[in-house]
This record gives structure tokens, sequence and C-alpha cells, in this order.
């Protein structure tokens, strides 16, 4: 006998039909007394109902095949019902069977739940705009790219620059700096600021104004420098008030680094070959007059550690020929400082390049990489930066302090064959970091990432001010905000 019930909802009620269950709360059930149980039906699908949505029987089919070896046939088929109910229309029953269905689905109903957080939001639009999207087969994901691509071009330049409010829209302030924002903004093609000084008829007296893209920002008359400085002051004041502010976030921790010194197995060359495969040809065969002879005492002395002829070391690297004795010229006293050559002058292209740690008073001697065994993974670091620049990062790597001079050279040399600028901090004086420095975005493109992608990198580095005064900024920005947010 079929078993109308009508249970209540939050927003409406709804008539379930189901078989009469029972409310017993025990879930270990005499299943010869209620029938067979559900594990000897082979498929579950015939339990489905022909209009039911894929995702209810889904999660249907889960509690069916959870309990089908604890519940009869027409029991379970039941409470499945009155389970999907519940969790999806947020149906009513007494209070038996909430605590029945409760104890069954729990970790089911927990795991809907979740789901049910993660899915996309409901967005509600107006009637008539749905449906002209439904009969031009316009999806909401199609309206909301399109809303971006709106703001992002509401945010991008604009060309030709006929008005001041062109110049301000295409005029960024990059960490409040006039003189670094004004080459970003001679970099869009669109124009440049001039700055000119001019007598007028008063001797001591002088005109000073800044142009922009051919447009006259500021105007000040007075003394050279006064008229120059208050000329400058009043541009930065109306960019501060009518224009974006972009602002680094200050935090940069010296102590930190996002690179660690990553050791290899085994000595490795320059190239991240195994050192000791370059030396596995014979060695040199010993041809020198100072070779020590077997009655010598050093010879012996030798042979009882192991020595067996030839080079010294582990690989047959080492010096051949014995220590030689240098001869003391000129007529300084044994604890006198020997004279050193002068230092040397590098110009300024290559005193960039040179790394900090080594920047010595005398001239560094030029060292040969290849032949120094390395104790680093050089394959990773290598991959690390070409990686890098193909992705260009938007911040920073800084390398661990662990990393010894002749490895930081190493690292300089592999971002020099990538081509990837490369740099050297120090938060002491003392401890030296290796750092590639993160790829700079121009300004507008910050925003669009900043404001419309809200990209999660540039965010956690950049501050974005918007205009605060001006109807054009204002209105713009807030325009922007709101397609963003829908």
């Amino acid at each position: 006998m079929v078993h109308r019930e009508s249970v209540h909802s939050e927003d409406r009620d709804i008539l379930l039909i189901c078989e009469p269950v029972s409310l017993d709360c025990d879930s270990n059930v005499d299943l010869a007394a209620k029938g067979e149980p559900l594990s000897v039906v082979p498929d579950l699908e015939q339990y489905r109902n022909p209009f039911e949505p894929d995702l209810h029987w889904e999660l249907r089919r889960k509690f069916l095949e959870q309990h089908r070896n604890k519940l009869a046939e027409d029991e379970l088929v039941s409470l499945s019902q009155a389970f999907v109910n519940v969790e999806v229309w947020g149906a009513v029953y007494c209070e038996e069977m909430m605590a029945r269905v409760a104890l069954l689905g729990g970790t089911l109903a927990e795991e809907f739940r979740n789901r049910k957080r993660q899915m996309t939001q409901r967005i509600t639009v107006p009637a008539s705009q749905a449906a002209v999207d439904w009969v031009h087969q316009v999806s909401e994901g199609q309206r909301r790219a399109e809303r971006r691509l709106q703001a992002a071009e509401m945010l991008n330049p604009v060309f030709p620059v006929t008005t001041v409010a062109d110049v301000f829209r295409n005029f960024v302030l990059v960490e409040d700096n006039l003189e670094d924002s004004k080459l970003h903004y001679e970099a869009l093609n669109g124009g440049g600021f001039v700055y000119d000084v001019r007598a007028t008829a008063d001797p001591k007296q002088f005109e000073a104004t800044i142009t922009a893209s051919g447009l006259r920002l500021s105007r000040v008359v007075g003394t050279v420098r006064k008229a120059k400085q208050r000329c400058r002051e009043e541009v930065l004041r109306l960019v501060r008030q009518k224009c974006y502010k972009i602002r680094t976030n200050p935090n940069r921790c010296w102590y930190s680094c996002n690179v660690e010194r990553l050791p290899s197995e085994q000595n490795v060359d320059c190239d991240g070959n195994p050192f000791a495969s370059r030396w596995q040809a014979p060695p040199k065969p010993f041809q020198s007059k100072d070779q020590l002879k077997e009655d010598n005492v050093g010879y012996r002395m030798l042979k009882k550690l192991g020595w067996g002829g030839g080079p010294l070391g582990k690989h047959k690297i080492g010096i051949v020929d014995p220590i030689e004795v240098q001869a003391k010229r000129g007529r300084r006293g044994l604890g006198l400082p020997q004279p050193t050559p002068a230092p040397a002058i590098l110009s300024l292209s290559e005193a960039s390049n040179f790394p900090l740690a080594l920047n010595y008073h005398q001239p560094t001697p030029v060292l040969d990489l290849g032949t120094i065994p390395f104790q680093i993974d050089v394959n990773f670091y290598k991959d690390l930066i070409r990686n890098f620049k193909a992705r260009q990062i938007g911040y920073d790597l800084i390398f661990s302090p662990e990393f010894t001079d002749l490895e930081r050279t190493l690292l300089f040399k592999l971002a020099s064959e990538q081509n990837v600028a490369a740099g050297t901090v120090s938060y002491d004086y003392e401890h030296y970091q290796f750092m590639l420095p993160r790829h700079r975005v121009p300004p507008h493109e910050l925003l669009v990432k900043i404001l419309v992608e809200k990209h999660p990198i540039y965010c956690s580095l950049y501050t974005v001010e918007p205009p605060e005064a001006g109807e054009d900024g204002r209105e713009r920005h807030n325009k922007v905000l709101e397609l963003c947010s829908r």
C-alpha cells in the first residue's frame, strides 16, 4: 500500500510518495523478518526514478551501497529517498525518522555538504536577461568573461592623448616616485613629460612648466630653483589625487629564503656531470727533474701512506712535483707585507655583474670552474633558472646563505648562460645571498592582475590605491569594481 506524506521545507511544501518504513533506530535488525537484503540485487539502477537528476541519484546510490547488507530492500529504498529529501530539499520528518536518517547517512551527509559548498555559487540575474541569454545560448561564464574584459579595457591606457584626463588615466604613480613613473608613462609611446624653464620680463623671475603629451600640467613663476621645485611638487600632488597608485608591500624578510641549498650525492662539475668522469683517462706520466728517489725519506713515508706514484689526491689530480721554495727577492724583511698590484678598474657594466661576495680590494683571479668539484645539484638549479625565466615569476627567488662563495659564482654563471638578471643581497654585510629579481610587470598590467584577475601573488606583493579626486577617476574605479564583483 502506497503511503502519501506531506513534509515541510524551508520555503515550500513538498509532497513525498514513499513506502511505509519502520522507525526503529537500531540498524542491527532482523532481515529475515523484513525481507531479503539488497545485496542480492546485482544492479541498483532499477531503483532510479525516471526524472531523478544525476546529483540526487549519485547521493542516493551511495546510501544504498553503504547499507545494502544491513537493511531489507523495501526499508532501505524508502530510507534512501527520505535521506535525499532531507539533504537536497531540506525536508523535515518526525523526530524518530530524522534521527534514523541522521544515524545512517552521517558521513555521506557531511561529504555532500562539503561538496555543495565548493560548487559554483548561485547567481541571480533578471528574468529578461536570462531569457535573452537562453535564446542566444549565452552562458553565465561567458557573461562574466565579457564583464572582466570590459573592466580590463577601462584600466588600459587610451590613445591618442587629447585631454588632461587622458594623461591622468595613462599615468600610474609607482612607489610615490615621480621620476620612475614618468619613465613608465613615456614607454607607452603616448608622449613624454617635459620640464621647461623660461625667463620672464623680470630678470629675477623664471617660469617653470611641466607638460605631458603636449598638455600643460603645472606652471609656477619664481626663482629657477624654487620654480622647478614647486612645479614638480604641484604635479606630484595632482597625480596623487587623480591617478592610480601602486605600492610594494613591505613584507621582505632578509633572514628568509625560498630556495634552499640542495646537496648532491657525489661531486659534480659546473655542467652537472659527475666530477670523477672527467679524470678517468690515465694520468700523465710522472716526468719531473725533481722526482723523488726511492731512497728519499719523504718517498718512503708516502709509500707507507698508500701513495703509488704520480699525482696526489683521490682522483689523481693533485700536484706532481714537490713543493718548490720560492727565492726571496727584494730587501724587505720577512714580517713586512709584500707590495701588491694596483686594484683593477672595472667599468660600470662589469661592476654590476660582479658578485659582491667576491669584490675584494685586489683583482680577483679568474677561476676555471670546470676544474672545481661542487657538492650541489647543479642540474636542479639550471632547470630552476630556466623555468624562472620562462614562467616570468612575479616574486624574487632568494637563495639560502648556506651557499659558499664558489657556489654563488657558479649560480651567476648559470644565470648568465640563460640571460637572466641576478644579484647578491646581504642583511648584515657578512652573509650574502644570491637573488634572481622578479619579472617586472608594467603598471597597467599590474592594475588588471590585481583589480580584475585578483592574482594571489601580485595581490600579496602590491597594494593599489584608487584615485582620490576627479569624477572620471572615481567613477571609472567604481565601475571596475562593480563589473568584477558580479
